[in-house]
């Protein structure tokens, strides 16, 4: 190791060393292929916790590193096409899965549209795409068999292999070969030792002026509020589903329970409108337009205790125009 020496790349230190294949080969592959405006889709994958997402992101700012920040860390398909359409050219983008848990239908679908969308932009704008995935099979066929063009198999936390991926002209076959092996540090060693934010107490979010503002802390933070708004997606989506099962009975016995909100004490009459609103907003049951006058029809004609005295007031309003 005498010829050991070091580098600069993308604002961060790399150790060479030429004699013995001691370099920062994919790295500085990726980066002629960006200058070359040439497609540089990888996925990384490895066992769940290895840290996948924290490699690429490591990767991605090594590539961009003025212009990769948190908001090129992307869950959805809305927030890739804005990326697509005015991140600066060459800036890397990471699609991160946010959970397996949930959604993963409509994420593979979102891939699948944001890679499609990849290929597209590339002769305007270059956007290296970086997908963490604990296995490829998982993806679509398509997505794996002809829009990649690298994969990175983590099996250890900054320690992996890099394959490079070519699909057959001829025959539906896939070859590889194995590039360079990957060893990465965490680029924020030296801010915070610890190679995962899980269980950290500055990591709360809720501490405004006393958190960590590292790479990976934000991150972590990022993840944890999109995942919060897809478990409420989810209990909303189970809600209705649930109360597309209701018979109208159901649905009057827990209207009456805010019967008030949507009874017109003056006019001795229902509010249609707010009957609608109040099924929606606290019972999760979105009913239609017909539906909303069938059931208000079912109340009156159960509780007529709340109506007779409108009708009272209708009969002598009808006998005062008569006798006009």
């Amino acid at each position: 190791m005498s010829n050991l020496r070091s580098i600069n790349l993308g604002r961060y230190e790399f150790r060479i060393n030429p004699d013995v294949g001691y370099y920062p080969y994919y790295s500085m592959l990726l980066r002629a292929r960006i200058r070359k405006k040439l497609a540089s889709n990888t996925v990384c994958t490895g066992d769940g916790g290895i840290g996948k997402t924290y490699q690429v992101t490591d990767i991605c700012r090594i590539l961009s590193p003025k212009h990769f920040t948190i908001d090129e860390v992307v869950f959805t398909y809305s927030e890739f096409m804005r990326l697509v359409a005015f991140a600066r050219m060459g800036v890397p983008i990471t699609f991160d899965e946010p959970s397996y848990a949930m959604g993963k239908r409509e994420w593979y679908e979102d891939l699948n549209k944001a890679l499609v969308k990849t290929i597209e932009s590339f002769r305007f704008k270059v956007h290296p795409l970086f997908i963490p995935i604990i296995n490829k099979n998982l993806l679509d066929k398509t997505i794996r068999n002809y829009l990649l063009q690298f994969q990175i198999v983590m099996y250890d936390r900054g320690r992996g292999f890099v394959y490079r991926l070519y699909p057959s002209q001829f025959e539906d076959k896939i070859y590889r070969y194995k590039i360079c092996k990957l060893k990465y540090n965490l680029l924020d060693w030296n801010l915070c030792p610890k190679d995962s934010c899980l269980g950290c107490k500055i990591l709360d979010p809720t501490k405004a002026f006393d958190r960590c503002m590292i790479f990976r802390a934000q991150y972590e933070r990022k993840k944890a509020s999109t995942q919060e708004e897809r478990y409420k997606q989810a209990i909303e989506d189970a809600d209705t589903k649930e109360s597309q099962n209701l018979t109208i009975d159901e649905i009057e016995a827990k209207a009456m329970t805010e019967f008030d909100y949507f009874y017109n004490k003056d006019k001795h009459s229902l509010d249609i409108e707010k009957l609608k609103v109040i099924l929606r907003r606290k019972f999760r049951i979105p009913i239609g337009h017909n539906k909303s006058y069938q059931l208000a029809s079912l109340i009156q004609y159960d509780h007529p205790q709340y109506f007779d005295k409108a009708e009272a007031i209708n009969e002598n309003n009808q006998e005062e125009k008569k006798e006009s």
